[in-house]
């Protein structure tokens, strides 16, 4: 058996002039208690996420959203083929996660303040398709905090394309959730991404960590 994500030693730091925080599709439609994606877990992880957003802010690290939105001219065609095997309506007259519906806004919580990017994506992958790559080396990041929904979906996909990307990829293990489904528990999914992530991607850190790390690399700075 490898490591579990807590026993790695870290090969680099989090720098809180280089970093961004990235909320990934923690939106209506995966929150809201009986919404079409419903995630229990995100639901739970929103005062962790909220606490670190407002870190962010307030330590000026830029903070920047993912909304997951589909339409005729904007989707994976595997996607909108299997959508009503899944029980999501993605045509008209009904349909989820249109871009501009309730299920695709950020859940209100969490709302973005008018200055914060919301990246608009019809896959996984929170760079494919997207002005993610191009907005994060506009602000000089090199180093990626990534929480939010679906861990082994969308998350799992943007953990590797940071990776490959060249990034520092340090996923929030408080902060990032899954559900039942495909075999697997909720918490089965979870502890095996994690475990993967630490293994081969990047750094797993817990929220408070995270924020003490950021915390005392500020204030070296600031001194």
């Amino acid at each position: 058996m490898a490591k579990s994500y807590s026993e790695w030693t870290p090969v680099f730091n989090l720098d809180p002039t280089k970093s961004a925080l990235l909320v990934i599709d923690m939106q209506n439609g995966f929150i809201e208690e009986g919404s079409p994606l419903e995630v229990p877990m995100a639901r739970k992880q929103v005062p962790v996420i909220r606490e670190l957003i407002t870190f962010c802010r307030n330590q000026e690290i830029p903070v920047i959203y993912s909304a997951f939105c589909v339409g005729p001219d904007f989707h994976y065609d595997f996607y909108w083929k299997m959508a009503k095997q899944r029980g999501l309506r993605l045509e008209e007259p009904e349909c989820n996660f249109w871009d501009g519906k309730h299920e695709t806004k950020i859940f209100s919580e969490l709302h973005p303040l008018p200055n914060e990017r919301v990246i608009k994506k019809y896959g996984y992958d929170c760079f494919a398709g997207t002005e993610l790559d191009q907005v994060l080396k506009s602000l000089g990041v090199s180093d990626l905090i990534m929480t939010g929904t679906v861990l082994n979906w969308c998350v799992d996909s943007t953990v590797r394309a940071a990776y490959h990307r060249h990034y520092n990829v340090a996923v929030i293990s408080d902060a990032v959730s899954s559900f039942d489904h495909a075999g697997g528990t909720a918490e089965e999914w979870h502890r095996m991404e994690l475990n993967l992530f630490a293994e081969a991607f990047g750094r797993v850190v817990s929220s408070n960590e995270a924020i003490k790390e950021l915390s005392q690399l500020t204030a070296v700075e600031i001194k």
